[in-house]
């Protein structure tokens, strides 16, 4: 499986998944888990990935704080904490998912891909999200209410942009093995039939 379809299972699992209440949230923890493997896996893939460092850091952030999210104690502190707080704790993930979907843009317009403009779209729309819940909680801009699902709706561009290019060579996937030669004519079908 290419770095990109570990890096979509992953996210997809973390957005479509809701904790029951009381119990520990494994479905967070295994879905980040995916991300970071499939992280993992698409540096070793392309050696000239961007933003490398940053992007490493903020991927095993979101899973140490997914792993402390998971248990119900510190998770219902932080439902009931201030709402700074649980913003800043999605922060690492969100920051990966809109610096990875950068460097895709990036890597699709340098493959001559039109589509990488998409990529750019869900990077543009999760920072929109971010900056706006900022402005929403500490500024009171409350005309700012709803602008979290542009957000949500940058996460679902990017597993899809994921799911589609997951099997580009330039998003991270090998290169297709070339085709095995025919076998030559010897002329020995041509003398069969004289």
């Amino acid at each position: 499986m290419t770095p990109l379809y570990w890096i979509a299972i992953g996210v997809a699992v973390t957005i479509l998944t809701a904790p029951a209440a009381g119990a520990l949230d494994l479905a967070e923890i295994f879905g980040t888990l995916l991300l970071v493997i499939g992280w993992f896996r698409l540096t070793r893939a392309l050696e000239d990935l961007q933003l490398r460092l940053t992007l490493s850091y903020l991927a095993l952030a979101a899973l140490a704080v997914a792993v402390v999210l998971a248990f119900p104690v510190p998770r219902e502190w932080l439902e009931d904490a201030d709402p700074a707080l649980l913003w800043a704790s999605s922060l690492p993930a969100l920051g990966f998912q809109a610096g990875l979907a950068h460097v895709m843009a990036r890597r699709a317009r340098a493959a001559g891909e039109r589509t990488g403009v998409w990529w750019l779209v869900a990077a543009v729309a999760i920072g929109v999200a971010v900056v706006a819940n900022v402005l929403y909680d500490a500024a009171g801009w409350r005309w700012l209410y709803g602008v979290g699902t542009v957000g949500l709706s940058g996460v679902m561009l990017f597993v899809v942009m994921a799911a589609v290019h997951g099997g580009r060579t330039w998003a991270g996937a090998p290169e297709p093995e070339p085709e095995p030669d025919p076998e030559p004519d010897t002329g020995v079908a041509a003398a069969a039939d004289d």
